[in-house]
């Protein structure tokens, strides 16, 4: 006879702890989806709102996955609705640039991250996917294969294959620059 897992009733505290610990990482993996911080920001307060709803039904040990799924299949709804990217605005771009450098410096750092983010998007769906959770989510490989339904081997083998794919990509287009 096969039983479900017991879950344990989350703290009081459970969702402000896991909206204070997740959502700027959910924001930026939203973003990688949508290139859009309004509709990132849209879209994680989503996933709370389906928290809040959820609550009882979260195993709090498997926490992450969960609201990365969820995040995932919002942005995912949200890219079909859309059909097109929507376009970096400026504010974006000054966020990822370093307040340190000066302009020729904070210039070359955005076109290093724009270059970075073409090549991810140049990657098979499953090998995006585990890049984004790792590099941009930040979670860990066991995270990042409950999310994605596969095993840790298979997600060491999509990131291998996904940063030696990007750097074979980087290092052919640095040789056509120069």
């Amino acid at each position: 006879m096969h039983r479900e897992p017991e879950r344990m009733n989350p703290s009081p505290t459970f969702f402000e702890e896991a909206l204070n610990r997740y959502e700027r990482p959910l924001i930026g993996y939203a973003r990688s989806f949508t290139r859009d911080l309004e509709s990132a920001r849209d879209i994680v307060q989503d996933v709370f709102l389906r928290l809040s709803q959820n609550l009882s039904g979260v195993d709090p040990h498997r926490l992450a996955p969960w609201l990365f799924t969820v995040c995932r299949n919002l942005a995912v709804d949200h890219q079909r609705k859309h059909h097109r990217l929507v376009p970096m605005e400026a504010e974006l771009l000054e966020l990822e640039a370093s307040p340190e450098p000066g302009p020729s410096e904070a210039a070359e750092s955005r076109e290093t991250a724009a270059t970075l983010r073409a090549l991810l998007e140049q990657l098979p769906d499953r090998q995006r996917e585990a890049m984004r959770l790792k590099f941009i989510a930040g979670l860990s490989y066991q995270q990042i294969s409950d999310a994605m339904q596969t095993s840790i081997g298979n997600v060491g083998y999509l990131i291998h294959h996904g940063v030696q794919s990007m750097r074979e990509k980087w290092t052919a287009q640095e040789a056509v620059g120069a």
